[in-house]
């Protein structure tokens, strides 16, 4: 446990380092094209302007009102699924650099967090130059702060250990990101819950990716968190730190091997 610890804080104490890299490889991947990072932007707006028109006149919702929600169902969704999505390939992605450097293991889950997390604030700008020319610029609510630290607590427990057991048995690097692609459409990112009916709301509840996101999603446009929402994201983070011990603790030494 005191070297779970101890790793846990060499690899926070490197922050210049893989805040840095995180920068980089972000940064790098634009190098040479004309309008560099503002793709990220580009994309970010295209596809949330795409998604409210296809469930905005599918729902029949009010364009103005439904686009703040879209595109914070984009953001937010984005960044919880990433878990899912990148996670995997947390450490097979760094392979050469874990066999060849004697970083703390966590600095890799660091590295990779802080990428999305930069991607995150990028589109939160994004997001409110937007809404100022929309008109439906909204103050957020204070919650948005605990809610992000849970959130990037629970990516930082919960993709540690999915990046652990991709390293581990291969065959899950590629079928966990599928299940991304089947909660995407199971999450209420881009439709609301009540349309769903009273009879079928649970289908809704009983995802916690829905609560993840709504504690990002829900202050930021000014609407009270709820407390089922709290709820089952504490409890996420709970079981994601239990089973990040779980895991972490004994096996972090064979990750070399496993790559």
């Amino acid at each position: 446990m005191n070297k779970t610890i101890k790793d846990l804080i060499s690899g926070a104490k490197l922050y210049p380092v893989w805040l840095h890299q995180a920068y980089h490889i972000l940064s790098t991947k634009y190098k040479r094209t004309i309008f560099g990072t503002l793709w990220i932007a580009g994309n970010f707006v295209f596809t949330s302007l795409a998604i409210t028109l296809v469930f905005g006149l599918l729902f029949k919702q009010d364009l103005k009102v439904f686009l703040p929600y879209a595109m914070l169902g984009n953001l937010a969704g984005s960044a919880c699924l990433w878990v899912l999505s990148e996670a995997p390939e947390i450490y097979i992605s760094n392979s050469s650099i874990i066999k060849n450097h004697a970083y703390p293991f966590t600095y890799y889950s660091f590295e990779a967090v802080a990428r999305n997390i930069m991607l995150f604030l990028h589109n939160l700008i994004v997001f409110y130059v937007f809404m100022l020319f929309n008109g439906t610029l909204t103050v957020p609510g204070w919650t948005f702060v605990p809610g992000m630290i849970i959130v990037i607590g629970c990516m930082l427990t919960w993709g540690t250990v999915i990046g652990m057991l991709s390293a581990r048995y291969r065959d899950l690097r590629y079928l966990i990101p599928n299940l991304s692609a089947l909660l995407f459409f199971l999450t209420p990112l881009y439709w609301r819950v009540e349309t769903l009916g009273p009879d079928h709301q649970w289908v809704a509840e009983v995802n916690p990716l829905y609560h993840l996101v709504s504690i990002i999603r829900s202050p930021l446009l000014g609407v009270p968190v709820t407390q089922l929402n709290w709820m089952y994201s504490l409890g996420m983070l709970a079981v994601g730190a239990v089973l990040w011990l779980a895991t972490f603790t004994p096996f972090r030494r064979r990750i070399p091997f496993w790559i």
